[in-house]
């Protein structure tokens, strides 16, 4: 059996896209699996049977492998496939200047990134007018067929049924997703839109004798900004979801609808099959897949889709997202009396 060696740390949202990837890799061509992480993404690997073998990235690396696929864009984290001979490299790697590189098959991807060959300026312009998503582009680069990449997360079957259980099946549970990391602040809508979208959809939802209620999705780092929106919304049950991303992950399996911002949240609404409305500014709605369950909403500013920390995302108004989340809902058959 070949074996194939993944480096892949983070963020967590991207560790479930890129899960996707080992499923078809593994069903196609029965490698034994290795993949390199942070500890902060065993939980959402360990379940996972097309994985021989989690790996932490501060531990002893692999001596060989058959394949090495790197996608990291981070020195630390690059340089670990040093470590390891490797028959193939696919991806990033430490070229002999000691300068982060990538093999020419991944040029499509890498190009549009941080350690874009050409330049941030031009990776900002090739990630603006990309039409593909991150499924197209790797399923290219390794030679998968595109039907193959199913959206799936291996999570705790007991958590998703404790969630399940508690669920009133009459009433439609909408999650909000909304806030984001430090990195990209502006991945977040204010707590203005947020009200008033939460307001205009339980006036639409009312009107239409929809029984329904929010729960608003935070952790220990955006506790703060909860207050701003559940005060004046009675209608919202708040979740620190901090604890532990399985449960994270069975509270959104649990709901009807989750609108969310291009984060965790996203990634995992996708991979458990749950309709949602997904808004972005700084970063691409293009490269998401969301599988014929999501509707996405872009910024319409120019600086839209830049790697800039902070982009103008005023044009992701409470109007307009309530527009695409009711045209959504229309079409999955919400309102059919």
């Amino acid at each position: 059996m070949k074996s194939l060696t993944l480096i892949k740390i983070g963020a967590l949202g991207d560790i479930v896209r890129t899960s996707y990837l080992v499923n078809a890799l593994k069903i196609k061509f029965n490698y034994h699996i290795t993949w390199i992480t942070d500890t902060s993404a065993f939980d959402l690997l360990k379940n996972n049977p097309n994985i021989d073998e989690l790996i932490e990235s501060n531990s002893e690396m692999p001596s060989e492998t058959d394949l090495l696929l790197c996608l990291e864009d981070q020195y630390e984290y690059v340089n670990l496939g040093s470590k390891i001979k490797s028959k193939k490299i696919i991806g990033s790697y430490i070229d002999n200047n000691n300068l982060i590189s990538y093999t020419q098959d991944c040029n499509e991807w890498f190009d549009m990134s941080l350690i874009s060959k050409n330049g941030i300026d031009e990776a900002d312009i090739l990630k603006k007018n990309n039409k593909l998503s991150f499924n197209k582009i790797f399923s290219k680069i390794l030679n998968l067929e595109l039907a193959d990449i199913k959206a799936k997360i291996y999570t705790d079957k007991e958590k998703d049924e404790k969630y399940l259980a508690k669920k009133n099946k009459s009433i439609k549970l909408i999650g909000l997703n909304l806030f984001a990391g430090k990195r990209w602040p502006s991945k977040e809508i204010t707590a203005d839109t947020a009200n008033n979208l939460v307001l205009s959809i339980s006036k639409y939802l009312d009107s239409e004798n929809l029984n329904h209620r929010f729960i608003l999705f935070c952790d220990n780092s955006n506790l703060d900004k909860v207050d701003n929106i559940v005060s004046l919304n009675k209608n919202i049950l708040m979740k620190n979801t901090g604890a532990s991303v399985l449960d994270f992950s069975a509270l959104i399996k649990s709901c009807d609808y989750i609108i969310t911002t291009d984060s965790l949240g996203m990634h995992l609404a996708i991979a458990n099959n749950i309709n949602h409305l997904s808004f972005f500014s700084p970063t691409s709605a293009e490269e998401i897949d969301t599988f014929g369950y999501g509707i996405k909403v872009s910024s319409t500013s120019d600086d839209y889709c830049t790697y800039k920390a902070h982009t103008d995302n005023s044009s992701l108004s409470y109007n307009r997202l309530f527009d695409f989340w009711l045209k959504h809902t229309k079409n999955i058959g919400w309102y059919i009396k």
